[in-house]
């Protein structure tokens, strides 16, 4: 019980109840009538906010941060006692965990969050839900409003929100975006989609950081013997076609 209370805590910060105040720059241009003093004493606060807003964006989830490694997710709170998938570059959620966050935030539709790596270091959060049939679609927005409805708490109003969905915007394989909030270098991107050869629907929430990763990629001897394979093939299918 103690870890969950806990778990639930560290998510709370993460969608918490924090409304991030829209950014303005303020001159003596623009408003004569400000003192030298309260033009200073604005470029602070903006420089305050703009710490805040960079914080506010390393936090991928809970206590989890962009750029850990899988050894670090893996001892977090939030992390704690999930299943890392070996031949995959990702570490799913803790069953018991996913369920008390179904249930603490009241989603209905929510199947697993996971998290994603590249380089050995943390790049995305993203959440999945069921696959339903079409009569279940607004069900999939119900949950979404949820997540919009938490995001907007803790870091304003969204960047971009679709009024309304209609089954008509659904395409066999495709997703298109319900909503999405831009905090400094981090996207949180929430998608509506069809799975494809299949008629069935879901959502995604991705929730990235574009500075991340920061090593370089360096190609593995099997990715080097895969790109020379394709390019081989793409030689062979360019000489036959003469």
């Amino acid at each position: 019980m103690k870890k969950i209370l806990l778990l639930l805590t560290t998510i709370l910060l993460t969608i918490g109840c924090n409304q991030k105040p829209k950014e303005q720059v303020v001159s003596q241009e623009s408003n004569p009538q400000l003192t030298a003093a309260e033009i200073r004493n604005q470029e602070i606060q903006d420089s305050l906010k703009k710490v805040r807003n960079d914080s506010l964006a390393l936090i991928a989830w809970g206590d989890v941060k962009f750029g850990m490694s899988m050894k670090e997710v893996l001892a977090t709170e939030t992390f704690k006692g999930g299943d890392k998938f070996p031949d995959s570059n990702r570490i799913s959620m803790n069953f018991n965990d996913e369920r008390n966050f179904r249930k603490a935030f009241g989603l209905n539709e929510s199947s697993e969050i996971w998290a994603k790596f590249q380089e050995n270091e943390l790049t995305r959060i993203y959440i999945e839900s069921h696959y339903l049939t079409a009569n279940s679609i607004n069900d999939l927005v119900s949950d979404c409003d949820i997540f919009i409805k938490s995001f907007t708490e803790k870091y304003g109003e969204p960047s971009y929100k679709k009024s309304k969905v209609n089954i008509s915007e659904f395409n066999s394989g495709e997703e298109f975006e319900y909503a999405k909030f831009q905090i400094g270098d981090k996207t949180i991107t929430i998608a509506l989609g069809e799975l494809s050869g299949e008629v069935k629907f879901y959502y995604h929430v991705y929730i990235d950081n574009s500075k991340f990763p920061k090593k370089k990629h360096v190609m593995t001897d099997k990715e080097k013997r895969e790109e020379q394979k394709q390019k081989e093939d793409t030689e062979k299918i360019r000489n036959n076609s003469f």
